[in-house]
Parts: C-alpha cells; sequence; structure tokens
C-alpha cells in the first residue's frame, strides 16, 4: 500500500481554515499552524499536525481564547514580558522571541517570559526562530505533571521540554529539542493512533509499572528511565524553575495533565548574541569546526541531524499521515465544516 503524504502547503491550508472555523483570530491561527508545521517537516510528528483537533477542540471548548489580547511590556532592559491572555501559546512566544532577539541585538542578550498562557507546541520552533534571525535560542517551559520523578509511582513533573538552536550561515544548525521526560505524552498517543509499540522504559501504567502497551500507559518515565532517570528529573526541575517559578504561572502539580489542557502556563525564552563575547566569524569558525566533526565516524549525527534529514524528505515528498492521523484530520475538517481532500 503506498503510503499517504501531503505537502506542508496543503496542511497548512487546512491547518488555518480549521483553526479559524473555530474561532481563532488569523494572527493565532497562523502561528499555530506555522509551529505545527515546523515539528511535522522535522519528523516530531508527536507536536506536528496531528495536534490540530486538540487545539480546534480546545477553542470551542473556552480552554483557549480565541481572540486574545497579547500584551508587552519590558520589566527591565533586557527583558520582556508577554501576556498571552489565555489565547494559544504559539503567537505569544514568537513574539517573546522576536522581542528577546531585538533586545540581544542591542545589549548582547534578552531573555522574556510568557504568562496567562496553554500548550505552545514544540519548544525548538522558537529556539529556531532566533537561530534563524541570527541568535543564539534558548526555551523551555514546564507542563502538567505526568511524569514520575526517578525511582517514583506518582508524577511530579511535566515533559517539560528544552531547546536550543544556533545560528550559522548557510548550514543547518546546532539545533536541540527535547522533552526531560522519556518521550513526550504525545508520541504516546501518537502510538495509540498509528496501533505502535512503546518503546521499553518510556511509559508506565496504573500501578507504577513501565509498559509497552501505549493503551495501559497513564503516565512517563524521566529521561534516563529506571536506571538513570535522576538525570531527566534534574531538567525537569530546571524547566520548572524558569518556566514556572520564574513567571508566577502554575507549578507542573498544579496544571491539568495528561489532557494537555493547560491554562496558566509560562514560557521562558532567551536570544544571544554571538559576537558579543567573539567576532562571528570565529563564533561561525567554531560551530562549523564542531559539526564537522561528526563527519569522521559514519552513521553518528550532532543534535539537528535526524531533523534536517527528515526535513530534506518531507519538503520534497510531503509528510506522512498514518491512517489514524488521516482520520482524525478528516474528522477535525468535518466538525469545522471545512472541506477535507488530502
Amino acid at each position: 500500500m503506498t503510503e499517504r503524504r501531503a505537502s506542508a502547503q496543503e496542511l497548512a491550508a487546512l491547518s488555518y481554515a480549521v483553526l479559524t472555523s473555530a474561532g481563532a483570530d488569523p494572527d493565532s491561527a497562523e502561528a499555530t499552524t506555522g509551529a505545527m508545521l515546523h515539528a511535522s517537516l522535522l519528523g516530531v510528528d508527536s507536536h506536528g499536525i496531528r495536534l490540530l483537533p486538540f487545539y480546534a477542540d480546545c477553542l470551542r471548548d473556552g480552554i483557549c481564547n480565541p481572540k486574545p489580547k497579547i500584551t508587552v511590556s519590558h520589566p527591565r532592559r533586557s527583558a520582556v514580558l508577554v501576556d498571552a491572555d489565555d489565547g494559544l501559546g504559539h503567537l505569544p512566544t514568537y513574539r517573546a522571541m522576536d522581542e528577546a532577539c531585538a533586545i540581544a541585538r542591542d545589549t548582547g542578550i534578552g531573555m522574556g517570559v510568557v504568562i496567562n498562557s496553554t500548550h505552545f507546541g514544540a519548544a525548538g520552533a522558537y529556539a529556531l526562530a532566533a537561530a534563524n534571525a541570527g541568535f543564539i535560542g534558548f526555551v523551555t517551559c514546564n507542563s502538567g505533571a505526568f511524569v514520575v520523578p526517578y525511582g517514583g509511582k506518582k508524577p511530579i513533573h511535566g515533559t517539560s521540554p528544552i531547546a536550543m538552536a544556533a545560528p550559522l550561515e548557510s548550514r543547518d544548525p546546532y539545533f536541540l529539542d527535547m522533552a526531560t521526560s522519556s518521550i513526550p505524552w504525545n508520541k504516546v498517543m501518537r502510538y495509540r493512533t498509528e496501533g505502535l509499540e512503546l518503546p521499553p522504559d518510556a511509559a508506565l501504567d496504573a500501578e507504577g509499572q513501565y509498559t509497552l502497551d501505549p493503551n495501559m500507559a497513564v503516565c512517563l518515565g524521566p529521561v534516563g528511565g529506571s536506571g538513570f532517570g535522576y538525570k531527566g528529573a534534574a531538567l525537569a526541575g530546571l524547566a520548572e524553575v524558569l518556566g514556572a517559578m520564574l513567571t508566577g504561572m502554575r507549578l507542573s502539580i498544579e496544571q491539568e495533565g495528561v489532557v494537555l489542557a493547560d491554562t496558566k502556563v509560562g514560557h521562558f525564552v532567551m536570544a544571544i548574541d554571538p559576537s558579543t563575547f567573539v567576532p562571528l566569524a570565529v563564533f561561525n569558525e567554531r560551530h562549523a569546526g564542531y559539526l564537522d566533526g561528526f563527519k569522521a565516524e559514519p552513521g553518528i549525527m550532532p543534535a539537528g541531524g535526524p531533523e534536517w534529514a527528515k526535513r530534506i524528505d518531507r519538503e520534497a515528498k510531503g509528510i506522512p499521515l498514518a491512517e489514524g492521523l488521516h482520520r482524525e484530520l478528516a474528522d477535525a475538517a468535518d466538525k469545522a465544516k471545512v472541506a477535507f481532500s488530502l
């Protein structure tokens, strides 16, 4: 059977139509679509177009403010605070990173927080936006508690992503986008949709035991699994400090959790001008030298390498739509009364 694929342009048109039908204002719909397609093109399918039905439902159900009045303020010279007004998290986070880059252009470093936000998809979308503008970008946030601490059975942390990207002219850059859990919860949902078995040491059942069955999973393990999960748990604490404590928003244990319908969420972004400490040519030479070091041994890649390979394939051939995902998108289009022809 031939694999069904759709172009980014086709999926973007569908996404924009579904989100605006659900009530989103044009800017929010465009930013949310862009963040999802970023993930889909790079092979991060857990945070890609499969989230469209979820976001549309959040808008219709009143979880997200469909037409937020986003405000921007500057509490300090190198800092920006963006109030998302309970809207979708993508647009305010892009704005926070844009502002952080503008500050970094002046002072060398800019940082920002987003408050009163909701789920913002793949953290890497915003880090890469900074890199594309010529800055080192860093992004993190906490999320609803469904990740157990090392040795525990009760969730305390969220998947709490950490993302970083560095600029490099005319080449794909260093690019990190990771959950501090073993896998993102959205990947468990994707495995359910596609009928796939979970990897070992990834998710736990209601008894607190690791399971391979995505339908039995109720929470996740930290990065490092049953043997070295203290590392993932510690990184999740970093996201808690910057995403919740620094923003005054909800801790992971105070959020809704597995349903991902969290509100009053905080995000943290930072942009660094690489020419602050060394000439840009030196930074670029060191950056390229690091990446080139991976070419010495076949089969190894730096962070970002698998994503760039996926992007080449998907830009040329389209984004794969597994049967379950295709059905979910068709249902979302039907609910929105939008034409569906993928």
